[in-house]
């Protein structure tokens, strides 16, 4: 999606507009599709709402492939933090600051699987947690501004729309690959 700048090249074709109508000239059934979505999209509120548009049951996979990813991510972060630390220049302990949001997700994924939320509490959250997706992804676009955009050219857009086809296809060769 184009609304978040220079910073997010991914975004030049939209998701949520775009991947759903994908499906069927892909042939993909639900598990496959919502498979591919978690793997190729980048933002989880965009996996959620692009898969979900197909059905519950595509979300449902999309939203367990795209959230693996993303606790994946807590160790692996974590090991490139020792990594850099042990090995930096001339013998030297690099000075890499540690990523304690990383820590606190890694906690709390923790505590909620020892002790899990009462299901009358996650069942009044669920309207609220809706709404805050609705917002955030309202206000991811209204951040657009397409005059500073325009101002890029068009090098910015070519080189999104080919990591577009690149993450899109590579993800898509694995779902077909290991399904």
């Amino acid at each position: 999606m184009l609304a978040r700048g220079p910073h997010y090249p991914d975004r030049v074709v939209d998701h949520l507009l775009v991947d759903p109508l994908l499906r069927g000239p892909l042939h993909l059934g639900p598990q496959d599709f919502g498979l591919w979505a978690g793997a190729s999209i980048h933002e989880i509120a965009q996996v959620v709402a692009a898969a979900y548009q197909d059905s519950a049951q595509a979300g449902d996979f999309a939203t367990i492939a795209k959230l693996s990813r993303v606790t994946m991510l807590a160790p692996l972060v974590i090991a490139l933090g020792l990594i850099a630390r042990a090995g930096g220049a001339e013998g030297r302990a690099a000075r890499v600051p540690m990523p304690w949001f990383v820590l606190g997700f890694v906690a709390l994924a923790g505590v909620n699987s020892v002790i899990p939320l009462p299901a009358g509490v996650t069942a009044a959250v669920a309207p609220a947690t809706t709404f805050l997706l609705t917002v955030a992804l309202a206000a991811m676009g209204l951040e657009t501004d397409i005059r500073k955009l325009r101002a890029k050219g068009l090098r910015p857009l070519f080189l999104a729309f080919a990591a577009f086809l690149f993450i899109a296809g590579f993800s898509l060769m694995l779902v077909r690959t290991m399904t």
